[in-house]
């Protein structure tokens, strides 16, 4: 049985992103579907939890279950990120 690994991150746009606030509404009211599609590729039991963060709506804080190694988390993320202009940030 491969073990599983928890990751926690915070997602946000950048000040002074180009979308405008109904894009960015989309993005983060999707961020969890989006995130579980790109993780279900590698792995399948992949889990992804979305919940509120105190910085505001734009920020939200991510916690992925899954079998796949950093570098293949990183991975995901740097092509989310790229989709949709978002900073990802690792959280310890």
């Amino acid at each position: 049985m491969t073990s599983k690994t928890n990751f926690s991150y915070e997602v946000q746009y950048p000040a002074g992103t180009a979308s405008t606030e109904a894009q960015r509404d989309n993005v983060i009211a999707s961020l969890g579907p989006a995130l579980q599609s790109l993780l279900n590729a590698q792995d399948s039991a992949a889990t992804v939890s979305v919940s509120e963060s105190h910085k505001g709506s734009d920020h939200k804080l991510v916690e992925l279950v899954t079998t796949l190694q950093d570098a293949q988390v990183s991975q995901v993320l740097e092509t989310f990120s790229g989709q949709h202009g978002v900073t990802v940030t690792a959280l310890e």
